[in-house]
C-alpha cells in the first residue's frame, strides 16, 4: 500500500508542477520553463542527498540512471512542457496515458517484469479511461481555434520517453539502490545536457538573464514540485512493478483537470464525461490493487 500512496503522490506532485508552469508560460511567452524546473530540482535533490547515506559505486547502475534522467528530464519534460503551452495542461497530461505501454513492454523485455490476468484487466481498464479523457478533452483549444496535429504528436512523444526512462531507471537501482541519489544523478546528467544544448545555440546567457530578470517564481515553484515528484516516483520503483509506476503517473490527467478547475479558472470543468473517465480508472487501479 504504501508504493501505492507514493505513486500516486508523485503523480500529483507532477501534476501541480504542470499548473504552475501553465501559469507561469503565461507570464514568459518565450520560455518553456524547462531549464529553470530542473535547476530547482538539482537544487532540492542535492540538499535532500546530503544526508542519505552512500550505496557502493556502480558503473552499470550509474550509466543507467544518467541515461533514465537525460530520457525522461531532458526529452520526456521538454515535450511534456512543449505540449502544455501547446494544447494545454489537461490535454498534455492526458497523454501520459501511454506511458504504462511503454514502461510494460520495456519492464518486460529488459526487467523481467510479467503482468498477472487481474493486472492487466486493471491496465486496460485505467487506460480507457485515461484515453476516454484524451477523447473528451481533445479538439478545440479553450480558444475555439483548432489544435494543429504536429501539437498532438509532441504531447505523444512525452510517455514514449517517460516511460522508457521508467525501466531504464528502475535498472539503474538495481545496481546503485539510493531513490534520493539516483534522482540527484539523473537530474545532474539532464541539466548538463540542457546547459549544453543553450551553449551550442548561443544562448546560454540570454536564457540566463530571463529567469534572473525578473526570476520565474511559478517555474521555482514548479521545479520544488518537480523534484518531490520524482523523488516520490524513485522511492515507488521500490516498492511496485515499472509499469504499475507508469500506471499512477497516468493518472495526471485527472489530477491536472482537478486542480486546473481549481486555479485555472474558465480553463477546465468538470461533468459527466470527466466523471466517467475517473471511474474506469478507480475501478482499474482497485483491480491492480486486489492482485
Amino acid at each position: 500500500m504504501i508504493g501505492w500512496l507514493i505513486g500516486a503522490a508523485s503523480a500529483i506532485f507532477f501534476s501541480a508542477s504542470s499548473i504552475l508552469v501553465r501559469i507561469g508560460q503565461r507570464r514568459k511567452h518565450a520560455d518553456d520553463g524547462v531549464l529553470m524546473t530542473v535547476f530547482v530540482n538539482l537544487v532540492v535533490l542535492s540538499i535532500v542527498g546530503l544526508f542519505v547515506a552512500r550505496p557502493s559505486f556502480d558503473l552499470g547502475g550509474l550509466v543507467a540512471l544518467v541515461f533514465g534522467g537525460i530520457l525522461g528530464t531532458v526529452f520526456g519534460r521538454s515535450f511534456q512542457l512543449r505540449s502544455v503551452r501547446l494544447i494545454g495542461p489537461s490535454r498534455a497530461s492526458a497523454f501520459i496515458t501511454g506511458t504504462p505501454l511503454v514502461a510494460a513492454i520495456g519492464g518486460w523485455i529488459v526487467l523481467g517484469e510479467e503482468l498477472a490476468p487481474l493486472e492487466a484487466v486493471g491496465g486496460i481498464l485505467v487506460v480507457a479511461g485515461l484515453l476516454w479523457l484524451v477523447r473528451v478533452r481533445a479538439g478545440a483549444s479553450g480558444s475555439g481555434e483548432k489544435v494543429p496535429l504536429n501539437s498532438y504528436l509532441v504531447a505523444a512523444g512525452a510517455p514514449v520517453f517517460f516511460g522508457s526512462a521508467f525501466v531504464v531507471r528502475k535498472l539503474g537501482l538495481r545496481y546503485f539502490d539510493s531513490a534520493v541519489l539516483g534522482a540527484l544523478i539523473g537530474v545532474a546528467a539532464a541539466f548538463a545536457v540542457l546547459l549544453l544544448i543553450d551553449v551550442v545555440r548561443g544562448e546560454l546567457g540570454r536564457r540566463i538573464s530571463k529567469n534572473l530578470r525578473p526570476v520565474p517564481w511559478f517555474f521555482v515553484a514548479a521545479g520544488f514540485t518537480t523534484a518531490m515528484a520524482i523523488l516520490s516516483q524513485f522511492y515507488a520503483f521500490g516498492y511496485l512493478p515499472a509499469w504499475v509506476v507508469g500506471i499512477l503517473q497516468g493518472t495526471q490527467g485527472i489530477w491536472t483537470v482537478v486542480l486546473g478547475y481549481m486555479f485555472l479558472k474558465g480553463d477546465e470543468k468538470i461533468d459527466p464525461p470527466l466523471l466517467i473517465g475517473i471511474g474506469l480508472v478507480v475501478a482499474g487501479v482497485v483491480l491492480i490493487a486486489l492482485q
